[in-house]
């Protein structure tokens, strides 16, 4: 489902556009029934060029390889601190997961993570198929190479419902995160098979799927390009959950 800006949000003062109930109900269904949902042209050009801009120069300061940020306290003054600390993006995604769970959103802050694929150690961090944390993953692409190595987002979408416990969820992990499976996906990923859902995205779009539930990961894209994506994850259903404290700070759970 591609929900068009202009035509189904309202701009508030200046602010990122806020979704109708109807476009709401619109994209948690999508999501439910193709494994994502699309707003399109949810930054304005003038936005999106100021975070190519920074993506570049951050790509180019490291010496042309991959550079992540955590948060927004290193992204002062560009479109995604913006979005951080939006309260209309805030609604779309309490929304979104309020619809489509019938419970209300927990006080959570996002994970929020910007992600700049470049050079062969671009290349490592491609093709590693993952559950997310945390239940909704909201992705703004923000360079996207073209040709036909693109870096397309692959994902088994909404493979798993989510754990009553935190020891069901890392069993869930471990089962992907092994050898083997990686392995199986890669080749699953390379046959094109049916079962996999592939999505060329576009710069600008915003991009919501149930991470929790969905297995996926991108495909690399060619060494002389720039792939960079900003990342919001939203509703941690473990934050509580004692095992998970005792084992942070130990592995990727």
């Amino acid at each position: 489902m591609n929900i068009p800006s202009s035509a189904s949000n309202i701009s508030l003062n200046g602010e990122f556009p806020d979704l109708s109930d109807e476009s709401i109900s619109e994209l948690v269904s999508s999501i439910n029934r193709v494994g994502y949902g699309v707003v399109s042209g949810y930054l304005e050009q003038r936005e999106l060029d100021q975070l190519r801009t920074f993506v570049e120069d951050s790509v180019r300061g490291v010496g042309n390889r991959y550079v992540c940020f955590t948060g927004c306290a290193d992204l002062p003054g560009t479109p995604l601190e913006r979005m951080a600390k939006s309260q209309v993006f805030r609604r779309l995604c309490t929304r979104v997961y309020e619809r489509a769970t019938g419970n209300q959103a927990p006080d959570q802050p996002y994970h929020q993570i910007l992600r700049c694929l470049t050079g062969s150690s671009g290349q490592q961090h491609s093709l590693r198929f993952h559950y997310d944390s945390y239940v909704l993953t909201v992705l703004l692409p923000i360079c996207v190479p073209e040709g036909r190595r693109s870096g397309e987002l692959v994902m088994a979408p909404n493979v798993r419902l989510v754990r009553t416990w935190y020891a069901q969820n890392l069993i869930d992990k471990l089962l992907i995160d092994n050898p083997i499976t990686q392995f199986l996906l890669k080749r699953l990923t390379e046959a094109r098979s049916s079962h996999l859902v592939r999505l060329k995205m576009k710069p600008g779009n915003l991009y919501l799927f149930w991470g929790y539930r969905s297995i996926h990961t991108n495909e690399p894209c060619d060494p002389d390009k720039i792939r960079a994506t900003a990342l919001f994850h939203y509703v941690d259903p473990h934050a509580g959950s004692r095992l998970k404290r005792a084992l942070r700070g130990s592995g990727p759970f």
